[in-house]
């Protein structure tokens, strides 16, 4: 039996026309093509270079995400008023237990260490990798330490809500200030000289931006611990 068969004419055709179609596709393709092609982290770089900053990460939360970076904020603001409405703080702190000689000395030792590593990698943020959530973070891991470890520590409720208004209100208002001088929200008005770029006094009014960061999420995480460790007997 002959297994051979003949291709038909139809088919033949097809084949040709789909490799002509493919081939005009192609070389439009090439032709159109840009000879350079421009990446996003070349924009960001010829940013960076344009505001003073040295550190790329800064620019995208900054420039490219400020509105993300108050929604953040506003959501973590949220949490902190949840876990505070759900626990009622027991002042007595009945729940804690009375820790050893050595935990207190180590943690009274560390707090000082801790709160002035948060506060660098927050004030160097816009030179260094960092900014205000990690120094946020970092100060209200000591504010969680002295509280596992001393009974009778506590921040007063007063200091975190001022902290807390004053940051949320500072960083608002230079996004409008910005919006209203350059047209951009957190727009960088505050003059930066390219010749100081890589110092500490230098990209504006972006280390402002880091430090309010971080002091909100420092004062909501330092509230948001604090109402989990002096929550009421009876929750």
């Amino acid at each position: 039996m002959n297994i051979k068969r003949d291709i038909p004419t139809a088919t033949l055709s097809g084949f040709a026309l789909s490799a002509v179609l493919v081939l005009t596709l192609i070389t439009i393709l090439l032709q159109y093509l840009p000879l350079s092609q421009q990446r996003v982290g070349d924009a960001l770089l010829v940013l960076n270079e344009k505001e003073g900053v040295a550190n790329v990460v800064t620019t995208v939360v900054v420039y490219f995400r400020g509105f993300d970076t108050l929604g953040e904020i506003a959501v973590l603001f949220i949490a902190s008023l949840g876990v505070g409405l759900m626990l009622q703080p027991n002042t007595e702190c009945r729940l804690k237990a009375e820790s050893n000689f050595m935990l207190q000395t180590a943690s009274t030792l560390l707090f000082p260490l801790i709160l002035l590593f948060g506060i660098y990698v927050m004030v160097y943020g816009h030179l260094s990798p960092g900014g205000g959530f990690q120094g946020g973070v970092i100060i209200a891991s000591g504010v969680l330490l002295l509280l596992i470890s001393h009974k009778n520590f506590e921040v007063p409720h007063t200091v975190i809500v001022a902290f807390e208004t004053v940051a949320g209100v500072s960083y608002v208002l230079i996004g409008f200030m910005g919006l209203l001088l350059l047209d951009t929200f957190l727009g960088n008005f505050i003059p930066h000289d390219i010749a100081n770029m890589g110092m500490l006094l230098s990209g504006g009014v972006i280390p402002l931006i880091y430090i309010i960061v971080g002091i909100k999420v420092g004062s909501e995480m330092s509230g948001i611990v604090q109402n989990l460790m002096q929550r009421s007997d009876d929750v």
